[in-house]
């Protein structure tokens, strides 16, 4: 992240390590279910197409195995992706704007002005309050649309996800954001 001229950084935050449990039941294991249903589903589809016209291919019988694979195969991959995926997560607040970077295959960067700040949110789910952990979700106008999943859930603009203490820097917002709006500046 470049800072601006005048900027400084009054926080910077990384997700803590128990996020990976988390995301690894929220991020990872609905892929894991995903790759192993499609496996099974064309394995299944390409026995019974070939089952029917005759006798089986030796091509078949290395699908099988193949399907036997993608199990533990996407499953140990999504163990080695969590932990290195929560070590790209860089989340800074400035006395200017709010800024989340991150990423492994797609690198981004998201600045937020606290000129376009319209709401501060701390959050936990279910899971969360199990490791100790919660969520700052700051809102703009434009993030008020409803999107992603669940469909029904606002979309923060940015979220800082993993946060052992999450209302010191949802404080420093907030009441940068309540000297903003006095002076304007």
């Amino acid at each position: 992240m470049k800072l601006q001229q005048g900027e400084q950084i009054l926080h910077e935050l990384r997700p803590e390590s128990s996020i990976v449990f988390p995301w690894f039941f929220s991020k990872c294991l609905p892929a894991v279910f995903t790759a192993v249903a499609l496996t099974l589903f064309f394995v299944l589809f390409l026995d019974l197409m070939f089952t029917l016209s005759g006798p089986e291919p030796r091509f078949l019988n290395i699908m099988r195995i193949a399907g036997v694979i993608v199990a533990p195969t996407a499953l140990i991959l999504s163990l080695i992706y969590v932990p290195y995926l929560r070590k790209t997560h860089v989340y800074y607040i400035t006395n200017r704007r709010c800024v989340f970077t991150g990423g492994i295959f797609r690198r981004v960067e998201r600045s937020v002005p606290f000129h376009k700040i319209t709401d501060v949110e701390t959050s936990a789910n279910v899971l969360d309050r199990l490791v100790k952990i919660s969520t700052l979700k700051i809102f703009t106008p434009g993030s008020t649309g409803i999107r992603g999943w669940p469909f029904w859930a606002e979309q923060a603009e940015i979220e800082f996800v993993g946060l052992k203490d999450s209302e010191t820097p949802a404080a420093t917002v907030n009441n940068i954001l309540a000297t903003f709006k006095a002076t304007g500046e």
